[in-house]
This record gives C-alpha cells, sequence and structure tokens, in this order.
C-alpha cells in the first residue's frame, strides 16, 4: 500500500515514520524541508507538492493544524486522487469542515474518514494514540489497517464529523482541566505545601484527571516545552465554542478556559506546552 501524508509537523512526522517502520510506502510532504528529509533518513519518500505526493497513492492523509489548511489542501489533494480512494483527515478541526471535505471528495469518487487523534506528541512517536473516527463502516475498517501502526486505540463514533465532535469534546476537558491543575497548584504554594505532595494525594482523591496524573510533573518541575501548544489548545477550544453557538449549546467554563488562553498567547506563551498556562 502506498500512503500520501501531508503534514509532517509535531505530530505527522512521528505518525509517518511509525508507518514506514510497519512497512507502508509513504511519500510525504511539508513544507519544512527538514522534516521532509527526516521522513526520507526514516526510508520513506517525499515529494515537493500535495498532487505529487498522492497522484499514486491508495490512501491519502492529512495532518494538518486548522481547518484553513484542510481546506486549502483538499482541492490540490482531491484532483490528484483516483476514484475510489480512501482520504483519511487526522487533523483536529471542526464536524462541518469535516462534512464538507468529505462533500468535495464525494464529487471526485472519493471516500473519507475524520480521524483526529489523542494523545500528544509522546503518543504520536510511541505509536500510542487514540483515534477517533467518523465515517462508513467499510471505509473505517479500511483505514484501521493503517492506525494500527499508530494507535493503541481506534474508536468508531459515528458517520463524518462524529469524529471531530468527540474530539472537540475531549479537548474541551482537557482545556478546562490544564487550567484548574494550574489553579491548584498555585493555591498550594499560597499555603506552603509541597508540589509533589500535593500532586500525589490528588491522584488518589476525587479531584484526580489525566491532565494531573500525565503532566503534573511539568507542573512542579515548570518544564514547559511542547507536548501539545496553547496555540493549538486555543484553537480547538475556539471550534468548540463556535461549534456550540451554532448548537445553542452553553459552554461557559470552555469559553472560560479558552480565555485563558487568549491571555497566554498575548503574554508570549503560545508556542509553549498547555501546561505553561502555569506561568500566568
Amino acid at each position: 500500500m502506498t500512503v500520501g501524508f501531508v503534514g509532517l509537523g509535531r505530530m505527522g512526522l512521528p505518525m509517518a515514520i511509525n508507518l514506514v517502520e510497519d512497512g507502508v510506502d509513504v511519500v510525504g510532504t511539508d513544507l519544512d524541508e527538514e522534516r521532509k528529509r527526516a521522513l526520507e533518513d526514516a526510508g520513506g519518500r517525499t515529494a515537493d507538492t500535495v498532487a505529487e505526493a498522492v497522484v499514486d497513492a491508495d490512501v491519502a492523509i492529512t495532518v494538518l493544524r486548522t481547518p484553513e489548511q484542510v481546506l486549502a489542501v483538499a482541492e490540490d489533494l482531491l484532483s490528484a486522487m483516483d476514484e475510489g480512494d480512501l482520504y483519511i483527515d487526522m487533523s483536529s478541526i471542526d464536524p462541518l469542515t469535516s462534512e464538507t471535505v468529505a462533500e468535495l471528495a464525494a464529487e471526485e469518487g472519493i471516500r473519507t474518514v475524520d480521524a483526529p487523534v489523542s494523545g500528544g506528541v509522546s503518543g504520536a512517536e510511541e505509536g500510542t494514540l487514540s483515534v477517533i473516527v467518523g465515517g462508513a463502516n467499510d471505509d473505517v475498517a479500511e483505514a484501521e489497517e493503517l492506525f494500527e501502526s499508530m494507535a493503541a486505540t481506534v474508536f468508531h463514533v459515528g458517520s463524518i464529523g462524529a469524529g471531530q465532535t468527540v474530539k472537540l469534546a475531549n479537548q474541551l476537558l482537557v482545556g478546562a482541566q490544564t487550567v484548574l491543575v494550574a489553579e491548584a497548584f498555585r493555591f498550594g504554594d499560597a499555603n506552603g505545601i509541597d508540589r509533589e505532595t500535593l500532586r500525589d494525594v490528588l491522584v488518589e482523591s476525587a479531584g484526580s484527571s489525566w491532565v494531573l496524573e500525565t503532566w503534573g510533573e511539568r507542573y512542579i518541575e515548570e518544564e514547559h516545552e511542547p507536548g501539545f501548544e496553547i496555540n493549538l489548545q486555543h484553537k480547538d477550544l475556539r471550534l468548540m465554542t463556535e461549534a456550540a453557538v451554532e448548537l445553542d449549546v452553553p459552554v461557559p467554563l470552555g469559553a472560560a478556559a479558552m480565555q485563558t488562553y487568549v491571555d497566554a498567547k498575548r503574554n508570549g506563551l503560545g508556542d509553549r506546552d498547555v501546561t505553561a498556562v502555569f506561568q500566568l
């Protein structure tokens, strides 16, 4: 199988390399030439354009940062693919954009699934991501053969766009919990509680969370190398709140958390790990 892989960023590059290491013929492209060389060093092939990356591929995969990037790439990607090919978008975007791309793909006879991931850069490197998939049963079953190289768990949650909906619900929780954990540590600091002691107690208490258990050390050591960038968490919360507005769903805590990320970006922390909200 040949896979055209578009987007070799912090997440995309290790995902593509994991495919290569499992024997998949990967043709990758990215705006960053250094990342393309890294894929070549791992045994993959590269192309100069999106169209060149996918023209001979059986499956195309995109891992991009924003809905705007997905839509910008879609025209070149879909026009270069053959009828019956499969397009897997593993970007974290919004349900409406996924549905729009699926409609454009259907006009070309191309099948699509939306498959955002959770697990961060470490999960991408270790091949232990969770993939949250929306699409037709047969298309998802075909995509799962590739997901096995990149992920530990795969959840098929519904039709096109459902993957993005569930991913945004996840980002609502992660975004809010990251801020709340920061507040908890600062509250402990103000009262003279050792950070490690606080973490050890809280992870065994009702207030524990995945953020505290997995990222607690980043708060303790004030080490905020990304990871998952504040810029991207802000983007996900913005998309979630915009979708909630369209559906008349109140998300006051999610909206409040988003303002913390706005503040972080204004303070020059946008490219730092999400736990850097602690610095505010």
